[in-house]
């Protein structure tokens, strides 16, 4: 790719947060209005849950032809392509309102988040020094919790208020925004010649897949089913239980940064380590982070004992509403902060690969959004009840942390 550019790694980071967020979001908003869509449309839960499931798996199967796309066309026609099918897919979910409409969103707005994940990947190696990268992706993935902050305390509201068509209206004129602020920022950065070096990824990375998938599979639920399960099964009503999820966001956003620096100060070693140790959703690593960068083995035993928030959000049936939230907003907190980690300690062990990289570990991790959020939905359907759903959960992020133990055995830059 061509190396000039006249953009200020800030303004680079900043369009590329609101990409994330414009492109990922209408994945996680028919969660956020489940009691809206159900009431509406005349859903099953496993149907509001397929809607997120087709949005992520589409981006899955996209992220290997998104990376091979972005090489082509650079990052910034990854971007901008995104937001045109982020607008394209809000327009048909607003004008038509119909489940099938919302299916066709879902997949538009799937492909189109692969590319740019991808893009803004690449855009941070180029543009962005070593020293601040970790940083500057962990900001780039703060931009979903904050969206989804104002979605999941809004988007109650406004559905019950005026109708959930205009939750989608207002994120497609977002996402116009979006697409002229990356116009005048993103270099055009189209490859100058046709000439494609491969880079292999080193052995054994597919254990990155292998962990992004449980991790997201196990935590997920926790942005996707927290406000219609406190809802239905604890008796706050959908706005106050949107407005709950959104603070638990917010939060996540905050966490995020702090993660990033932690993660930089910790170099390529400590990285993989963090990773393993959020996705049992536990604040003591936050604690115990120091020692646990050179004692694998009480990281290890963090993972398989401290799976909290996740089990207090399970608790909530007999022990009350106050106990699940407090899980509920350590949980989205600390997954959250996760997914930024998660791409640097890939990245620190992918050598020159960084778009493969990217996108393999992409396709594991929304092969996880892909399954979750349908089989969650069903499960609680077929069983009736929350707890096994969420015990389910659990047991996936005790798997997650194992897997990127493994993970761990690469030594940094193979």
């Amino acid at each position: 790719m061509g190396t000039e550019s006249g953009a200020r790694p800030v303004a680079v980071v900043s369009v590329s947060t609101m990409s994330m967020a414009f492109g990922s979001i209408l994945g996680f908003l028919p969660g956020f209005i489940a009691t809206a869509l159900r009431a509406d449309l005349g859903l099953d839960r496993w149907q509001v849950g397929l809607l997120v499931s087709v949005h992520y798996g589409v981006t899955g199967l996209g992220s290997l032809p998104a990376g091979r796309l972005t090489d082509r066309w650079g990052a910034r026609r990854a971007v901008l392509t995104d937001m045109a099918l982020v607008m394209l897919a809000a327009a048909l979910a607003a004008s038509l309102g119909s489940y099938p409409a919302l299916l066709v969103a879902a997949a538009l707005s799937g492909f189109g988040y692969a590319l740019t994940i991808v893009g803004t990947n690449v855009a941070m190696v180029r543009l962005v020094a070593p020293r601040w990268r970790t940083v500057a992706m962990v900001t780039k993935n703060a931009g979903l919790p904050c969206l989804s902050a104002v979605c999941a305390a809004a988007g109650p509201w406004i559905a019950q208020r005026w109708g959930w068509e205009w939750m989608f209206a207002a994120l497609g004129v977002g996402a116009a925004g979006v697409a002229v602020s990356a116009l005048r920022v993103l270099p055009d950065d189209r490859p100058e010649g046709r000439g494609k070096v491969e880079h292999p990824l080193p052995e054994h990375f597919g254990w990155f897949p292998v962990a992004a998938f449980l991790m997201v599979a196990g935590a997920v639920p926790l942005y996707n089913w927290s406000v219609p399960y406190v809802d239905e099964s604890l008796g706050a009503s959908s706005v106050v239980s949107g407005v709950l999820v959104g603070v638990a966001a917010a939060v996540g956003a905050a966490a995020m940064v702090v993660v990033g620096v932690l993660a930089s100060r910790a170099g390529p070693e400590g990285r993989t380590r963090l990773v393993m140790t959020l996705s049992v959703d536990s604040p003591l690593p936050w604690v115990l982070f120091g020692f646990v960068r050179y004692r694998v083995r009480l990281a290890m035993t963090l993972c398989l004992a401290l799976s909290g928030f996740v089990a207090l959000v399970m608790a909530g049936g007999p022990f009350g509403v106050w106990v699940a939230l407090v899980g509920i907003v350590g949980g989205i907190s600390l997954f959250t902060a996760s997914i930024g980690a998660l791409h640097a300690a890939a990245v620190d062990r992918a050598g020159p690969a960084v778009a493969r990289a990217t996108a393999v570990t992409t396709t594991g991790y929304f092969l996880g959004l892909t399954v979750s959020p349908v089989t969650f939905g069903a499960f609680v359907d077929s069983s009736g009840s929350y707890g096994w759903a969420w015990f389910a959960a659990a047991m996936l992020l005790v798997g997650a942390a194992v897997a990127f133990r493994l993970a761990g055995r690469l030594p940094p830059g193979a």
